[in-house]
């Protein structure tokens, strides 16, 4: 290898530290800690890449991810980055507009004990 290529590994590629990433952040700047089964989901779905120039290539690709609502654990298992980058990069997405966490559904709005045995005698049937 190269003096040149000494960063670059050829089942890898390029290594970039994580912290890098974040500019050593690793908490977000209001201390709001995403939930590992937050869903999140894009602002604007049906965005352009044109709109998305000012990002860096990770907070695009969340982006995409977010397209359709999904998790933060499904973005940092798709992402392949850790937990916390994926929690700071999400943190900026939010405070910039580009993305937002869906509100939970309340206890009241769950689906009944019964439906669910239902549902289980079903697949087990299956």
């Amino acid at each position: 290898m190269a003096q040149g290529d000494r960063w670059l590994d050829g089942n890898a590629g390029p290594v970039v530290r994580p912290y890098a990433l974040t500019g050593g952040r690793t908490k977000t700047a209001d201390s709001e800690v995403l939930d590992l089964i937050a869903i999140i989901a894009a602002t604007e779905p049906g965005a352009r890449d044109s709109d998305t120039i000012d990002l860096s290539p990770e907070d695009r690709r969340i982006l995409g991810l977010c397209r359709r609502p999904v998790t933060v654990t499904d973005v940092a298992s798709v992402t392949a980055l850790p937990l916390g980058v994926v929690r700071v990069l999400l943190a900026d997405l939010i405070r910039r507009g580009r993305i937002t966490v869906v509100p939970r559904q309340s206890a009241a709005r769950q689906p009944s004990a019964d439906l669910l045995k239902e549902v289980l005698h079903g697949l087990r049937a299956l």
